[in-house]
């Protein structure tokens, strides 16, 4: 813990500012009830950047158009049923009410034609692989015959969301996503956070407190969590990124965990950090069963993708170390706190070595982040700054604001002087990746002009003065990610002379 000196109080104060500084906004979602259809903007729906899974580590096959379910997979789904009727593990009323919905989804999948039929058929392939490879336990059914059934409700009729567009059905909570070539899925970080917009809601005062809300969908979710190795957990059912399901998300699972246990306080139901803490062995199973590994740096990093134990995603990693606090803090839970502490150390160090000077990656060693993952970045180090008060969160929250606020830093640093004739360099200091444009002019007549992109640093333009005399430098920068006018500029002279 850092003493409270007044740079770090002003630090603070930075931090507190930007938090607040950005106002909620409205997601929109696609309400379905029966045949109507109804687009809602939501203000408890997440941002597509908080709630998103990512950058896909790597491209996924294109779905082929009008695949059929592959073969052997209806007797493997049977096969799974009955298994699971013997050992009393779902009643005779379940299976049956599972085998109506696959039978429906079929059905409809035959009568469908185009990109509506692949989509439907995606949802009915996903089920039969997981079937044909043993894993359609009983734990997983509730999750995987909605999906199932969802997407065999919506496909035969309601107009096409969106890739990523977000969908719910009247009486229910859940939202659903939809991917592309697989059909709309249950995503689990988009509930969670959708849970925390709620209890935000109701705790800050930021919009309408719907606890009833919130309490039926925390009990939605814990009907879809999954048994996985020894831990709860919800899963993700469909291709991601080279990922085949079922696989599991860090940042989903911390999320989820966060929000139970502010529920918890919230409507005043103790009993739902149960599902919390039936969850936490998430983080100390090794993937691909779990999400704990050893980060880049060495110690503890936790894992986006239990599928991608090489990708250090810092955004998700800061979250479900931020995830773990929050449970710890509410509910004194030791293992929470141990697992806090292991791994809070390695996001810090990770963290700074994301930050490459005038922007951040979005993973170890990896593309820089686009605009909406370096916000998303910066509000997680300001939260990990007002939770912890350590000055390597507070100060790399205020950079990176910097970053997306400050015109670039410019300065000509020579030549004074050049030969008629010669090629010589125009050198020049930049702070942040910024279009660059050189103007020379002799006598106020333009006699050089171009502009070209560079990344931070000592750069420079070749120019080769064609006559002698005093001729105006200007160099003026406009900084390229944030899409703002941040212009600067830098005046000097070059004088040629003939040798």
């Amino acid at each position: 813990m850092f003493p409270q000196t007044a740079r770090f109080v002003a630090a603070l104060a930075v931090t507190a500012g930007l938090l607040a500084a950005a106002p909620a906004q409205a997601r929109e979602v696609m309400v379905v009830d029966g045949e109507r259809v109804e687009r809602v903007s939501d203000p408890a729906l997440p941002s597509r950047a908080a709630s998103d899974l990512g950058v896909e580590p790597r491209s996924r096959p294109a779905a082929p158009v009008a695949r059929s379910a592959l073969r052997g997979g209806p007797r493997a789904v049977r096969r799974a049923l009955g298994r699971a009727l013997r050992r009393k593990q779902v009643s005779r009323s379940r299976r049956s009410a599972y085998g109506r919905i696959y039978g429906l989804a079929r059905s409809r999948h035959r009568r469908l034609g185009g990109t509506r039929r692949r989509e439907l058929g995606a949802a009915i392939n996903t089920l039969d692989s997981i079937a044909l490879r043993g894993q359609l336990s009983a734990s997983r059914m509730p999750a995987l015959f909605l999906i199932l059934r969802r997407n065999a409700e919506f496909w035969p009729r309601s107009p096409f969301p969106a890739d990523r567009g977000l969908v719910t059905f009247r009486g229910s909570e859940l939202i659903f996503e939809y991917y592309t070539g697989e059909g709309l899925q249950l995503q689990p970080l988009v509930n969670f956070k959708t849970a925390n917009q709620l209890h935000g809601a109701c705790v800050k005062r930021t919009g309408p407190c719907e606890q009833g809300r919130l309490s039926r969908l925390l009990g939605e979710l814990v009907r879809t969590s999954a048994r996985r190795g020894r831990f709860r957990t919800w899963e993700y059912y469909f291709d991601f990124g080279g990922g085949r399901p079922p696989w599991i998300s860090g940042m989903a699972q911390a999320t989820g965990i966060q929000a139970f246990a502010r529920a918890s306080q919230l409507l005043r139901r103790p009993g739902l950090r149960r599902y919390a803490r039936e969850g936490l062995r998430a983080f100390t199973t090794p993937p691909p069963t779990g999400v704990a590994t050893r980060g880049p740096l060495g110690g503890t990093h936790y894992l986006q993708y239990s599928f991608a134990p090489r990708l250090y995603i810092i955004n998700a990693f800061l979250q479900a170390v931020i995830g773990l606090y929050d449970y710890a803090e509410i509910t004194g839970d030791r293992t929470a706190r141990r697992l806090f502490a292991r791994a809070e150390p390695t996001a810090r160090r990770e963290l700074l070595r994301n930050d490459i000077g005038d922007w951040s990656t979005y993973s170890f060693g990896g593309a820089e982040s686009t605009r909406e993952y370096h916000e998303l970045l910066r509000e997680f180090a300001a939260s990990l700054c007002s939770r912890l008060r350590r000055d390597a969160y507070c100060a790399t929250a205020r950079r990176f604001a910097d970053y997306t606020t400050e015109p670039a830093k410019l300065a000509i640093l020579g030549p004074g002087t050049a030969t008629r004739g010669r090629t010589t360099h125009v050198r020049f200091s930049l702070s942040k990746l910024s279009a660059v444009q050189l103007t020379i002019r002799r006598r106020g007549k333009v006699v050089y002009d171009r502009v070209e992109t560079f990344r931070r640093g000592t750069r420079s333009f070749a120019f080769a003065p064609r006559s002698t005399g005093v001729f105006g430098v200007r160099v003026a920068a406009k900084e390229l990610r944030t899409g703002r006018e941040l212009r600067t500029y830098e005046n000097g002279e070059i004088e040629a002379t003939a040798r």
